[in-house]
């Protein structure tokens, strides 16, 4: 018996090297050798250094994406997910090992001549050779599962510190546009006076008047705006760093000390490995291919080998008796109505979804960072249009301020050019913002 158990084993041992996992290969794709060429952009093979953040040298920055880093909660929930992803690989694992079971019991008989009392032990142990590899193609599927929920964290991880980081150059933004709207304001209302000021004395008519009350009700909605603007961003921030809107105050910096860092690009195939979107699909892939290999191999045999010990006494001082069993059942699935064919055919389709899907995914990719190579390019050139336009600003109203001086100009035509220049102040506010987000978005879309 145990000769033919041993040979058993060594047979069982052989032919549990065999799998029917089909061999993973990456799908097939037209991969562009390089981007569309745009300005200030470099070519590297492999980017290095430090998070995007980082690269704008901003403590107070660096501070808020770290506070979104260790509170926001949708991070959390999703550390929580990689754990019952591993929870299951460890599930799926223990197939792997043998299982051992005990049970016990104890009678005791009351007789007119006597008591008689009777107790007894079992140890079971029993172990499923996996011959045709079912239980690890099962562990395999798990695992890689496991890695796509830490993929999913990783990229999860990329888009909040992508969006603290708009949203901490917006609220900046909104700061300064606020600063420039109410000088503005002031402007018009100075206006509004000199121009009463005439209408009262004959000089102008209502209509002038009525003019500049409507200019100076339209500035103040938009400052109105752009304040609660700023207050919902505010807002939304809040919640990123996983704190209550009510207890934040904001950030503790200025506009101005932001610039936008170059970006070395690299080309379209470091997209594979970089982006984590893309690796949490192609893991989902190869786990679904791995389910095909357990689907095919529920179509063969499976062994179960066991061992029973038993210990016995028929008295709780008498000496006990033991008992040593092996066997080995052979499991053969003959008629299931269907349900393995149906099973198989599921998790093939199944994995020519996530092929699909993975395909889908790299080509989003390659239109991201080509949608954000292109919105860099524009911003960077709106950023030196509004620049040199404050600059004319700045001229023209250094010129007006010295004729009126001169007392050549009136002071509604200082103001006036007053005004031009906190107009072209906002433009490059919004230009300078907007080129900050390109370079995040661009970054983003590289995956790093």
């Amino acid at each position: 018996m145990y000769k033919r158990l041993v040979t058993a084993l060594v047979l069982s041992l052989t032919l549990s090297a065999c799998s029917l996992t089909p061999g993973y290969q990456r799908p097939q794709m037209d991969i562009p050798e390089g981007w569309s060429a745009v300005s200030n952009t470099a070519q590297s093979p492999q980017r290095e250094g430090s998070p995007f953040w980082q690269e704008f040298a901003n403590e107070d920055l660096n501070r808020v994406v770290n506070i979104a880093l260790a509170q926001n909660l949708d991070l959390q929930a999703a550390l929580h997910r990689i754990e019952q992803a591993r929870a299951q690989a460890k599930i799926a694992g223990a197939t792997l090992l043998p299982s051992a079971e005990a049970s016990g019991g104890a009678t005791q008989n009351y007789r007119e001549v006597g008591d008689t009392s009777r107790w007894q032990g079992i140890v079971t142990l029993s172990y499923e050779l996996d011959l045709w590899g079912k239980n690890r193609s099962q562990v395999e599927a798990a695992d890689y599962r496991a890695r796509a929920s830490q993929f999913d964290r990783e990229a999860l991880r990329l888009i909040i510190t992508t969006d603290t980081t708009i949203l901490y150059t917006q609220i900046l933004g909104f700061t300064e546009r606020i600063r420039v709207a109410e000088t503005n304001l002031g402007n018009a209302e100075e206006v509004l006076r000199i121009i009463g000021a005439r209408y009262r004395e004959g000089g102008v008519s209502a209509l002038e008047v009525s003019q500049q009350k409507v200019a100076v009700n339209d500035i103040r909605a938009a400052l109105t705006k752009l304040i609660e603007q700023r207050a919902t961003t505010l807002n939304a921030l809040a919640i990123l760093l996983g704190q209550a809107p009510q207890h934040f105050d904001g950030p503790e910096s200025e506009l101005s000390l932001l610039r936008a860092p170059t970006v070395d690009l690299t080309p379209p195939t470091s997209l594979l490995t970089n982006r984590p979107d893309i690796q949490s699909a192609e893991a989902e892939l190869r786990a679904a291919n791995a389910d095909i290999g357990a689907a095919r191999a529920a179509f063969f045999p499976s062994l179960q080998l066991g061992t029973d010990t038993s210990l016995a006494a028929t008295g709780f001082g008498d000496p006990a008796t033991a008992a040593l069993s092996l066997a080995s059942n052979v499991l053969a699935p003959i008629f299931s109505g269907g349900r393995l064919e149906g099973n198989l055919e599921n998790v093939t389709a199944r994995q020519k979804e996530l092929a699909a899907q993975y395909q889908q995914t790299v080509l989003t990719a390659f239109r991201e960072v080509e949608d954000a190579l292109a919105a860099r390019k524009s911003t960077d050139q709106q950023a030196v249009l509004t620049r040199e336009s404050v600059q004319e600003a700045r001229n023209a109203y250094t010129i007006a301020k010295a004729r009126f001086d001169a007392g050549s100009i009136d002071y509604l035509t200082l103001l006036e050019t007053q005004r031009s220049l906190s107009q072209a102040e906002d433009q490059q506010i919004i230009a300078t913002v907007a080129q900050l987000e390109a370079f995040v978005q661009l970054r983003k879309a590289l995956g790093s």
